[in-house]
């Protein structure tokens, strides 16, 4: 009799978890799949981490496990240096057609992100027709053209950010809308990220991509105009260490680029011109490269002429300093004053002399 009862709680518990409900499977039949090693990974801390892997049969492979929310996941070929994103949830997702334009069914959290999409790409389109337009006129000289084609420009990306901030407050309850409100904060101001958040559902609580919202959010608030700058060490070209608290008793204009950012290198000749006006009224910048390659920022140090003080550490996007600040593109700038108390941000061109020559009459 115990024999019998042991089979009998055995069944039911072999048959709790074959019916997890946090169970996933990915089934794969793909028509130019490579042959040979198939990875399922996922980025964990901003590195990918291989979850798990399969030899491709025929076009074909299948992989399964847990998910506690919806997640992005990356079928990875090496043989291809290729990858397909799959926004993985419980249940039987199929990813079918070929390595171009895969088809992904099976998860309702894919489907909304493709909506999504969906329209991003028809905006880039829009940006890739009309700027052959404008390299013609160009060519030519047509300031007139150029000028209408650069006022579409502006069209299309205003048009666009009101398009993701619209589309984030409708699915309050899927977790596409933080993660487009994280890929795409660099287009909002603290407050639009701070009314997304505090409409997002419950159900979205547990997601990392509402964790990472929340805590830019936290990071921007700390940075806000009016808060004390939070310091920092780099080294400067030399291999020194320099802290950003060693430049108080001076206005510092802490200025973050790298010599691969062109808008970037378009601003430092404004950035120069305002250090060469007002350096000797006790202004002064504080240059934080997100380069990787050392050699290439010292060339843009030199042929931009930037005089000023540079650090780096070189980490490219994983720079410590704009972590710290939560500096999601570049250019970006703070304005400090001697207290090291932030007083603008994102002065550039224009607002950046105005700032000066209001401070330092």
């Amino acid at each position: 009799m115990k024999k019998l009862v042991w089979i009998f709680l055995t069944v039911i518990v072999f048959a709790s978890c074959s019916n997890n409900a946090n169970q996933f499977q990915i089934t794969g039949t793909l028509d130019n799949a490579p042959d040979g090693l198939v990875m399922l990974a996922k980025v964990v801390d901003g590195k990918f981490v291989n979850i798990d892997s399969m030899q491709v049969d025929k076009g074909k492979f299948a992989f399964k496990g847990e998910i506690e929310s919806p997640e992005i996941y990356f079928l990875v070929f090496p043989e291809e240096a290729g990858r397909l994103q799959v926004f993985t949830e419980p249940g039987m997702i199929t990813v079918s057609g070929n390595m171009e334009e895969p088809k992904i069914e099976g998860s309702k959290t894919q489907a909304l992100l493709d909506q999504f999409q969906a329209q991003l790409d028809k905006n880039n389109e829009e940006r890739k027709t009309i700027y052959a337009e404008y390299q013609q006129a160009q060519s030519v000289g047509d300031t007139v053209t150029m000028s209408a084609i650069e006022a579409r420009f502006n069209q299309i990306d205003d048009s666009e950010i009101a398009y993701i901030l619209d589309f984030a407050k409708t699915n309050t309850s899927s977790v596409v809308t933080p993660h487009v409100m994280m890929r795409y904060s660099y287009y909002y101001e603290l407050s639009d990220l701070e009314d997304v958040f505090s409409t997002l559902d419950p159900a979205v609580e547990n997601s990392k991509y509402y964790k990472n919202l929340s805590e830019t959010i936290e990071t921007l608030r700390s940075v806000e105009i009016g808060k004390t700058a939070p310091d920092f060490t780099q080294n400067d070209t030399l291999g020194n260490p320099v802290a950003l608290s060693s430049l108080r008793g001076k206005w510092v204009l802490v200025d973050f680029w790298a010599s691969w950012c062109g808008p970037c290198r378009a601003e430092n000749h404004n950035v120069v011109e305002a250090y060469r006006k007002y350096n000797a009224k006790g202004f002064t910048v504080l240059g934080v490269s997100l380069d990787r390659d050392k050699d290439k920022w010292l060339q843009a140090i030199a042929d931009d002429q930037l005089t000023w003080m540079h650090i780096s550490d070189l980490k490219y996007w994983d720079n410590a300093a704009a972590k710290l600040y939560g500096i999601r593109s570049i250019p970006a700038n703070l304005l400090l004053d001697p207290n090291g108390i932030i007083v603008g941000k994102n002065l550039r061109e224009q607002a950046l002399q105005d700032k000066l020559a209001e401070l330092l009459k």
